[in-house]
């Protein structure tokens, strides 16, 4: 007998093949049946009439490693319907830890672990690996599903600090050795992010020999690319050829074109990934439905003035001398900025602490030098230096056109780049993206309902089968026989995203019942409180 059956839903199975009507029987936390007109005894049963079940949705970029242990209950992402979170991208992961260089490692955390470091203690901060920390995590219960992956941030922080030059042959053995122990303990593969100090460091010859240890695991290489501006093209030809030499699954992390000076050329940079893809490689991207990115407020500064860490910038810009060559290149182009064809206008300030500064949350640059009376720019080092640790921008530098056309590639995956996060808690007291709370849903009214450039089957497919796919996930992402019940029951005519850039903490509609491994997370459009989210594991 089924635990619960779900009667009269139309199912869009995360394959990609058209939707069918169906009732679907859950018995101990897996799918058992799958037939139209169930006619068998359970102790539950949900009628769905009106409503499209399908698997739930694997967001697979987030960066949720720390705000889970803060917010277990993941409010942000379940009411949008995903059950399962990719963690640890764009090169930074929350181990392992190496104590000869736990120094190095703490500074790099200052962003990715910002809301976690302000409320324990440094000595709180005492696993070792990363699998170490998923176990504490998985003690401590989620909502939702995780799959981990090593940054190489981490790995170079851990063995190297900020050093800027090539590995010695010992310490690529070192950080080899430190993810071959982590994949062997199960974890999903390997990600860098090529702008972010340290891993900005590395150099293709670097990444090749360490994605070279993800094939015997079938791990995946997940990159944040060197640039998404001006020098797109060129940190492609990077990823292609680092996954052409290490034999690793490529993944791109949030594929765009970020810069106005490249607007236009979303099909050049598909045309590009369809040829390495004919050549054999085998290479996915992600992306998230906004043309606004999000990520620390450091990366804004010149590459020499942010590459030791935080606590180096604000010493820079504390010295006249020095704060003025940053100033003068803040306003060149000779670099990567990423302020080139942009304004003032066009970036958000978001996790201020300071009393004084909580006002600014949500403001423009703009908006906060004319507050301040002051130059943008100078408006911008003030703040840097008064404020802890973890400021952050959003920045509107994409155009509608280019999203449209990557999200229509059939390779193209759906990921937040987000955190999982809870309006009334500790990770809910600052403006963050709206992506934390509507990527899913946003895709299914903006692109399907209402542009009509994607079918549901294939939105669905990018949201679960695809993800599932690439990570060998082999019972998730479709509805059969045998799966994990991880499923979505939303409404395709109301399901809509609620959260924007002045009211972000906004959870979707149109999305009444989500379930995590047979057990309800969402019920009737309310939160159960229940945690059934497990820690997975590679194979």
């Amino acid at each position: 007998m089924p635990d619960l059956i779900i009667k009269n839903v139309s199912v869009i199975d995360g394959t990609g093949r058209p939707a069918f009507a169906s009732d679907i029987g859950i018995t101990g936390g897996r799918i058992s049946h799958v037939a139209a007109n169930l006619n068998l005894d359970s102790p539950e049963i949900l009628d769905g009439k009106g409503l499209t079940l399908c698997p739930g949705f694997i967001d697979i970029h987030t960066h949720s490693d720390f705000t889970l242990l803060l917010s277990p209950g993941a409010e942000s992402r379940i009411t949008q319907g995903v059950t399962t979170e990719v963690t640890g991208n764009c090169g930074g992961s929350p181990g392992p830890v190496c104590e000869d260089f736990r120094e190095a490692f703490m500074e790099y955390m200052s962003d990715l672990g910002k809301h976690y470091k302000r409320e324990l203690n440094p000595e709180d901060w005492n696993w070792n690996s990363l699998d170490e920390f998923y176990t504490r995590l998985s003690e401590q219960g989620t909502a939702l599903n995780i799959v981990p992956l090593v940054g190489h941030s981490t790995l170079r922080a851990n063995v190297m600090g900020y050093s800027d030059r090539p590995p010695r042959p010992d310490e690529i053995q070192k950080m080899k050795a430190l993810l071959r122990d982590e994949m062997e303990k199960g974890i999903f593969g390997l990600s860098s992010g090529l702008v972010y100090h340290p891993g900005a460091f590395a150099q293709k010859g670097e990444m090749a020999e360490l994605a070279g240890v993800l094939p015997r695991y079938e791990g995946v290489y997940s990159t944040h690319m060197r640039s998404e501006g001006k020098f797109l093209f060129e940190a492609v030809d990077e990823a292609l050829s680092v996954a052409r030499k290490s034999g690793a699954s490529l993944e791109i992390s949030h594929l765009k074109c970020e810069s106005p000076a490249i607007w236009g050329k979303g099909a050049l940079l598909l045309e590009k990934i369809d040829q390495a893809r004919g050549e054999g490689l085998d290479v996915h991207f992600d992306q998230y439905p906004y043309t606004a990115y999000s990520t620390g407020l450091i990366e804004i500064f010149p590459t020499w003035a942010k590459e030791a860490g935080a606590s180096r910038l604000k010493q820079i810009l504390s010295n006249p001398k020095t704060r003025k060559q940053v100033a003068r290149d803040m306003t060149s182009m000779d670099w990567d900025n990423p302020m080139e064809g942009l304004s003032w206008e066009d970036v958000l300030l978001t996790g201020f602490s300071l009393p004084e500064n909580k006002g600014l949350n949500g403001s423009t640059v703009a908006e906060a030098a004319r507050a301040k009376t002051c130059d943008p720019i100078e408006t911008l080092f003030t703040l840097f230096c008064e404020e802890k640790d973890g400021l952050g921008m959003i920045v509107f530098a994409m155009s509608e056109e280019d999203l449209m056309t990557i999200l229509q590639h059939p390779m193209g995956m759906i990921g937040s780049d987000g955190c999982s996060v809870t309006p009334g808690g500790i990770t809910g007291r600052v403006p963050v993206h709206p992506r934390y709370y509507g990527t899913f849903p946003r895709v299914l009214a903006r692109y399907v309902r209402k542009k009509k450039i994607l079918s549901l089957e294939l939105a669905v497919y990018k949201m679960t089968g695809l993800p599932a796919q690439k990570l060998g996930l082999k019972d998730r992402g479709r509805i059969e026989k045998g799966m994990a019940a991880d499923l979505v029951l939303f409404d395709p005519d109301k399901v809509l995203d609620r959260a924007d850039f002045t009211r972000p903490h906004q959870t979707a509609q149109g999305i009444p019942h989500v379930f995590v491994n047979g057990r309800a997370v969402v019920r009737d459009g309310a939160l159960t409180g229940d945690r059934p989210g497990k820690r997975l594991y590679k194979n």
